[in-house]
């Protein structure tokens, strides 16, 4: 008798964690958060969150105290509301008094974490940049000029069933990395991931993180009491895991993988994400991460009742009409899941002679 969906799925994930019970719950950190006012959240570290006009809102960037300045971590998405807030931060007493920015440290590609970078280093022509290696080549490509990247996942969506007619929609609606992101300074640095970072007065170990994006920068202070996380462990929300041309085609077994990096962080560190309200308890939120993508696969594996498009799969993984951008962010998570399910044997797909793939049970 085959085994239930859920128990095949348990099978599979095991390979990749032990569930672990009785952990300590979350505890959010009580500061009041306000737009565009820095916060202290451990000695020398200040929380600045930043609007998003998205749905996800808003962003949490990080100003760490040096002896005679200010390391920045990541800088907001590329717009006039975000300028604004900066050139008050800059001019105001907070920041001028201890001096100006010394460096800009990026956890990865994605416009609302790079996407300032440019405006803010033409502020502070002598500030270096640092990137890991796999973010910037990615940051690089996105941003030519020269190419569309939007257009260039057309053959992906129309291989994976969205109809011609949305793909024409989706090029129309999908947002720009360009228009997000400002040109990036010329003579960016690479990180040694392989060495501990002097900032703030803090050694920091970084952490890489993949599957949301290639080579995804966190830092754990040496001391273990803060972990500036960016978004690969984030509370309350997961981060999109999606399938790209060019990029990693089984990034949830990716990210799932790079857990494990973090799943003996202790119990007292403080989380600083990128997202949402700071908190102590990783092990915890990296538990509910993995239940959550395990429920997720569970769902996709029961829809699967015969042939499908990672498109037909859409309503039930996310069990709302998709709209817009939604659906090109959306497809590239189904793809995702489909992908990890066929990786581990429990899936099956097959291009058919028009070019649609079809997955199945396998």
């Amino acid at each position: 008798m085959t085994a239930p969906i859920s128990a095949q799925v348990q099978t599979i994930s095991q390979e990749l964690w032990q569930r672990r019970d009785n952990l300590p719950a979350l505890q959010y950190h009580q500061a009041d958060i306000t737009e565009g006012v820095p916060v202290e959240l451990a000695e020398g570290i200040f929380l600045l969150r930043l609007p998003l006009p998205f749905a996800l809102n808003h962003i949490n960037l990080y100003l760490l105290r040096e002896a005679d300045g200010w390391t920045l971590i990541d800088t907001g998405i590329s717009t006039q509301t975000a300028r604004d807030l900066w050139d008050s931060v800059f001019a105001s007493p907070f920041f001028t008094a201890h001096g100006s920015l010394k460096r800009i440290v990026v956890t990865h590609h994605h416009p609302d974490h790079v996407g300032m970078v440019g405006w803010i280093a033409e502020k502070f022509p002598e500030v270096p940049v640092y990137m890991t290696a796999g973010e910037l080549e990615v940051a690089g490509r996105y941003s030519d000029p020269k190419r569309d990247v939007v257009a260039e996942r057309t053959p992906l969506w129309i291989e994976h069933g969205i109809p011609a007619a949305v793909s024409t929609e989706l090029i129309n609606h999908m947002p720009r990395y360009g228009t997000q992101v400002c040109a990036l300074p010329i003579g960016v640095r690479v990180l040694d991931t392989s060495q501990h970072l002097e900032l703030g007065g803090r050694r920091w170990k970084p952490i890489i993180g993949r599957g949301h994006s290639p080579e995804h920068l966190s830092l754990l202070s040496e001391d273990g009491k803060v972990l500036i996380g960016g978004d690969q462990v984030l509370p309350k929300i997961t981060p999109n895991i999606a399938v790209w041309p060019g990029g990693d085609q089984n990034p949830l077994y990716s990210y799932l993988d790079t857990l494990r990096r973090f799943e003996d962080i202790p119990a007292s560190t403080l989380l600083l994400p990128s997202h949402k309200q700071p908190f102590v308890g990783v092990a915890r939120r990296v538990e509910e991460i993995r239940a959550h993508h395990e429920e997720r696969l569970g769902v996709v594996l029961s829809a699967c009742t015969r042939p499908m498009s990672a498109y037909e799969f859409l309503p039930a993984l996310f069990g709302r009409e998709l709209r817009n951008e939604q659906i090109g962010f959306g497809l590239g998570e189904a793809i995702a899941h489909l992908n990890y399910l066929e990786s581990v044997g429990l899936l099956a797909s097959a291009v058919d002679a028009a070019g649609l793939r079809r997955f199945e049970r396998h």
